[in-house]
Formats: structure tokens, C-alpha cells, sequence
């Protein structure tokens, strides 16, 4: 990842981690560990590029996690999208070189299947649109 989406990132797991208060804190990978969550940024690139070298970025970011109660699983992935989708002030998770201008699920929790450890598997995801505002020196 590349350094201002590193920090955007970052914000976004932290306020999951205070706000929300999950079964357990945010990692970042592709894999949760048993009983875990975890969030990873997909692919991305600019969408738009402005006059002053500013630029608009669509990041897709996936967020899985791994329970042996699979109500206490939904439930918490369930509440993290709500409260990423409605929250309408993201000053707060923005950073000096970047601001979040919105947050949306593209995918809702659902269940992906169990494995042989009696762990539940979810899946889900949300893009994160962001201004980048790239300064001169």
C-alpha cells in the first residue's frame, strides 16, 4: 500500500476498533486469525484527476472475519458497515494529505462457510472514496 492510503486505513480500522467495539480488533491481510477480524485494500488507482493535481480514489476494501458463533460474527461485521455507511463526518478518519468524502458497502456481511475448526467464516466489503491532495514543494 502506498503511503497516504496506509493512513487512511489505519484511521478506519482504529475508529472501528473505539467506536464500534468489535468481538475483536481489526488486523490487516486477506485471512483472518480464528476468532479475528481483518481488512485489506483491493486494487485501486485514480478515478479522477483535478486541475491543482488533486486526485479522487475508489478503494475497494475487504473485510472478513473468523467466530465460532456465527450471530456474534454477523452481527459485528454487520454493525461495522453500519456505522462506516452512515457515519456523514469522516474528518475525523481523514488525514493532512487526504480526505474521505464517502464510505459505502459494495458487499454485505454474509456467511462464506465453516471450517473443519468450527470456525464461521464471513465475508464482506465497502470502498472507500478519497481526495488526495498532492502538494508542491
Amino acid at each position: 500500500m502506498s503511503s497516504f492510503i496506509d493512513g487512511i486505513m489505519q484511521s478506519i480500522a482504529d475508529y472501528i476498533d473505539t467506536e464500534v467495539e468489535p468481538y475483536a480488533s481489526i488486523v490487516f491481510g486477506s485471512d483472518p486469525p480464528d476468532g479475528g477480524i481483518c481488512m485489506i485494500q483491493g486494487s485501486s488507482a485514480p478515478t479522477d484527476t483535478h486541475l491543482d493535481k488533486g486526485m479522487i480514489y475508489r478503494i475497494p476494501v475487504v473485510l472478513n472475519g473468523k467466530n465460532k458463533n456465527q450471530a456474534v460474527l454477523l452481527d459485528d461485521l454487520t454493525a461495522i458497515h453500519v456505522a462506516l455507511t452512515r457515519k456523514t463526518d469522516y474528518s475525523g478518519l481523514s488525514t493532512a494529505d487526504c480526505q474521505i468524502v464517502d464510505i459505502a458497502t459494495t458487499a454485505a456481511p454474509s456467511i462464506i462457510g465453516r471450517e473443519q475448526n468450527s470456525q464461521w467464516v464471513c465475508g464482506s466489503s465497502f470502498e472507500v472514496t478519497i481526495y488526495w491532495s498532492i502538494e508542491e514543494d
